[in-house]
């Protein structure tokens, strides 16, 4: 089947960390795809996947139109993360107007989003399918906004059937935010991390299991999967990985004299401790996490291990 035909999917930021995980997912299950890409994105993940790579900007009409040709699925990922450069804020508004409207002239069957759990808010207690979002930064607000326009769009049914996947903090082999950090400290023999309640996690492989489950089983447009693989306390997660690596490095919690190596966001990120309790929808749709603690961390140093450069140069 050619791309031409409609049976392919779009991945809407398909170079990022969890884009790529994606890509080797949906190649796994024989799915044709192509890959979004903005102008200087590196390719390499696309390329050994059998994805056909197309320039496009969510804020561009004309090349996202372009792009979704043919398509039949939409996964959207592409938002950038509060790490520097912003953008997000209009990526996550007109960016997500642009997709719904060219889905629609172009006659896509289904979007599968990806959000996440820092919409319920830093300040929320345990997660469950009945809590509501409560946005305090502009980053998870942005993110809540993009979910609410998918969803008004769904109630409106003038749009693809729509389904959002909310997953926990995404933690697994090419993580610059979070994995490589604490590789870092590992390897000098101390490892500061902030936090001390246990927070959700999400395999970035469970992410695209449950991404793809979402958009082929026969579910109603509209609803929201809340998902994760494990919980763990940060330093429980920089312990498992520093063993996984076999160091011996002291692990410890941030205090007023001790500050961690994590950015800023993922430092708030862990200190929130937000997890998802209590019995989730995952029967709806058949996801099951395949990874737990040890088995992320494993895979983490086993990374680590074929490409030690990343590591070294971050």
């Amino acid at each position: 089947m050619s791309l031409g035909e409609f049976d392919s999917n779009l991945l809407l930021g398909a170079t990022g960390f969890v884009g790529g995980h994606l890509v080797e997912y949906l190649f796994q299950q024989g799915e044709i795809s192509k890959g979004a890409f903005r102008k200087g994105a590196y390719l390499k993940i696309m390329d050994g996947n059998g994805v056909q790579g197309v320039e496009a900007d969510l804020l561009d009409h004309n090349s996202l139109h372009e792009a979704v040709e043919g398509v039949d699925t939409i996964y959207s990922l592409a938002s950038p993360m509060p790490y520097g450069d912003e953008g997000f804020e209009e990526v996550n508004s007109k960016g997500m107007l642009n997709v719904l409207e060219v889905a629609r002239e172009t006659g896509v069957k289904c979007i599968v989003h990806l959000s996440t759990i820092d919409v319920y808010g830093f300040d929320a207690g345990p997660v469950t399918v009945d809590t509501e979002p409560k946005p305090r930064g502009a980053y998870q607000q942005s993110k809540l906004t993009a979910d609410r326009l998918l969803l008004d769009a769904a109630a409106g049914g003038k749009a693809p059937r729509i389904a959002i996947v909310r997953a926990a903090r995404a933690i697994g082999a090419r993580d610059s935010t979070l994995s490589v950090p604490l590789i870092q400290m590992a390897q000098a023999g101390s490892v500061t991390i902030p936090g001390s309640r246990a927070l959700s996690f999400t395999h970035p492989k469970d992410i695209a299991q449950a991404m793809y489950r979402s958009a082929t089983s026969p579910l109603p447009s509209g609803k929201t999967y809340l998902v994760k693989s494990f919980d763990a306390a940060p330093v429980e997660l920089a312990a498992a990985i520093s063993r996984a690596l076999g160091l011996e490095a002291r692990t410890k919690s941030e205090g007023l004299l001790s500050r961690s190596r994590l950015p800023r966001y993922t430092s708030d990120q862990l200190r929130a401790g937000l997890r998802f309790e209590g019995p989730l929808n995952w029967d709806e749709f058949g996801y099951t996490p395949l990874f737990g603690l040890s088995q992320t961390c494993e895979e983490i140093a086993n990374w680590h291990r074929k490409e030690p450069w990343v590591a070294q140069g971050a």
